[in-house]
């Protein structure tokens, strides 16, 4: 799979700049400092396209899933945000198979981890086999990386292991601060992770008072090869995240953003949520202009 690292053009959802449009201003206007080309997607049900959107597997090489999550079919107006991401891929003139075309996913539970995907176990809530070994070998087929299982925290409906955790380089994760929230869990993470990585970090904040119920969401920025775009809310844990992931992340030093998320943030979800990255070899012959293609 591309590493987020390497990637250098980013899509949103054309519904994102009427929905969130403090958080699509200060995203846009960090990618044109940086000469990161961007571009609207028509066609999509909501501004969640990481969710929908195929997996980058080599330049121009995507792989399709099936995205009917089971959280959306509760009622039509539900039903009615689901978006065909793959079509939309194709109509972009991007090569989307359909290896997975029939496996139920959710972009936000994967994780890119240099040769392998970090995700948590609602991949087989929602794709139940009776020969699990079968399944993981066809998904790890498919992606051309290793699987590495998180527990799916039933408290969360979603399930996304981008709300966890991140790859930092050099075979070290890091997870955020989800021992404020649910210390076993978390522990279960440190676990699972650690034998599986050489080192797991943590976003750690001030231990005297409770966390910010937004706090969590650091984790889950925008990558670039470019840039780092890290979310802000305007409270303490801002300056403490920059600073912690500033240490972690030294080839970014002088290229890490922090931009208003107040206006996102509140639907559930963040920066990775809402974007579309991929690595485009042609991308820099392309406009930057935001224009829908």
């Amino acid at each position: 799979m591309i590493p987020d690292s390497l990637c250098n053009r980013v899509y949103f959802s054309a519904l994102l700049p009427e929905a969130c449009p403090v958080t699509f201003r200060g995203l846009t206007e960090v990618l044109d400092r940086y000469e990161v080309p961007w571009s609207l997607l028509e066609g999509t049900n909501d501004i969640w396209c990481r969710d929908y959107m195929p997996i980058q597997i080599l330049p121009n090489q995507f792989v399709g899933y099936d995205y009917h999550p089971d959280y959306l079919l509760h009622s039509a107006k539900d039903r009615a945000t689901i978006t065909d991401g793959n079509e939309i891929c194709r109509k972009l003139g991007y090569a989307c198979s359909d290896m997975l075309g029939t496996v139920k996913i959710d972009g936000g539970n994967v994780v890119k981890a240099a040769g392998r995907a970090i995700m948590t176990s609602k991949i087989f809530e929602e794709n139940p086999s009776d020969n699990l070994s079968w399944f993981i070998h066809y998904i790890e087929s498919a992606l051309g990386a290793r699987l590495v299982i998180l527990p799916w925290d039933a408290n969360e409906e979603f399930g996304h292991s981008d709300g966890i955790c991140r790859y930092i380089g050099e075979d070290r994760v890091l997870l955020t601060n989800y021992a404020d929230f649910d210390s076993k869990m978390a522990n279960r993470f440190r676990n699972i992770l650690g034998a599986c990585f050489k080192q797991v970090e943590e976003l750690t904040f001030c231990a005297h008072r409770k966390p910010h119920k937004h706090s969590w969401a650091y984790i889950n920025w925008l990558q670039t090869e470019q840039v780092l775009i890290l979310p802000k809310f305007g409270i303490d844990e801002d300056e403490h995240a920059f600073e912690q992931i500033s240490l972690l992340m030294p080839e970014y030093a002088g290229r890490i953003e922090m931009v208003d998320a107040s206006d996102l943030v509140i639907h559930g979800g963040c920066f990775n949520c809402c974007s579309w990255t991929i690595r485009e070899e042609s991308c820099y012959d392309l406009p930057s202009n935001g224009s829908a293609l």
